[in-house]
């Protein structure tokens, strides 16, 4: 029979009461139980570790012995116990999504198989949602894509990757065939952008700051929107280069843009002390990005 700590529990409990019966109730298991514990364990040691009178219970020299041995191998599995307890009911943490990518999935792959204890929840925010849900405390992090290196002041922002940039397209624009375009080629077009004009502002300054006095139609609230909105003919986007990876459908292009600010990806977070789940999707996110710090 393998030695248990249930055996040395059973055992301490004997050492410390010097009576099976109230070392019994203490454990909540009956007088019988205990003493076929301590038989087993003494068993399995060959060693007797009690004096059994009628009168009284007293360790002999070896249960003196393995007392404080036993103490000791009884704390250490309480303490991994309480470790398991706690990292069991550790809460889950709520992942704001902007946009999709293949860094993003690998991101929390990565995440889940290291922490498969934690209960990861992805919550699709699209572009207006992002900033509200975050300070708003409905999201703990926010993964959020910007163009150029522009991040939001707002909140602690963590450069994760950064990709080249594409013309988001319809198949019959006049920009639809070229291998490749510049900024200046996009001159005079149309961009579907964020109902939020603020918002708005705040995504094509980089273009601006380029040279490129962009047409904003802002009636947008997330990617899908754009690319419907694209491919309907009502103007024409800026993405990551990997959009076409998430994003391809019909009747749309994707034209890369020789000269365009990058298209960075940032771990948003508030302002705050971190759980240790949360730190260590940063250290994740940030181990497998490139983007410069």
């Amino acid at each position: 029979m393998d030695l248990t700590i249930h055996h040395l529990r059973c055992f301490l409990a004997v050492a410390e009461e010097r009576h099976f019966g109230r070392a019994a109730a203490r454990l909540h298991l009956s007088s019988s139980a205990v003493s076929e514990q301590i038989a087993a364990l003494e068993r399995r040691l060959a060693r007797t570790l009690f004096q059994r009178t009628s009168r009284s219970v007293e360790p002999t020299e070896h249960g003196r012995e393995l007392e404080p041995r036993a103490r000791e191998a009884v704390a250490a599995m309480d303490e991994v116990l309480a470790w398991a307890r706690k990292t069991a009911d550790e809460p889950g943490v709520r992942v704001g999504l902007m946009v999709s990518s293949p860094r993003f999935r690998r991101t929390m792959a990565a995440v889940a198989d290291e922490l498969p204890q934690v209960r990861w929840q992805i919550r699709q925010l699209g572009f207006l949602g992002c900033h509200d849900a975050l300070a708003g405390g409905e999201v703990d992090c926010a993964f959020v894509a910007e163009l150029g290196r522009n991040p939001s002041p707002a909140f602690e922002s963590v450069p994760l990757w950064e990709e080249r940039c594409v013309l988001v397209v319809p198949d019959r624009h006049p920009l639809a065939g070229r291998e490749s375009v510049r900024l200046a080629d996009l001159d005079g077009e149309t961009f579907v952008s964020v109902e939020d004009e603020t918002a708005a502002r705040h995504w094509s300054s980089p273009l601006t700051e380029a040279g490129i006095n962009p047409e904003l139609l802002p009636i947008a609230r997330n990617f899908e929107e754009v690319l419907e909105l694209c491919g309907a003919g009502q103007g024409v986007n800026v993405a990551g280069e990997s959009a076409p990876e998430t994003y391809a459908r019909p009747g749309l292009a994707f034209v890369p843009i020789e000269d365009s600010p990058p298209a960075t990806t940032y771990l948003y977070l508030r302002r705050e002390r971190h759980s240790g789940a949360l730190e260590r999707l940063a250290r994740i996110a940030v181990g497998l990005g490139d983007a410069p710090g």
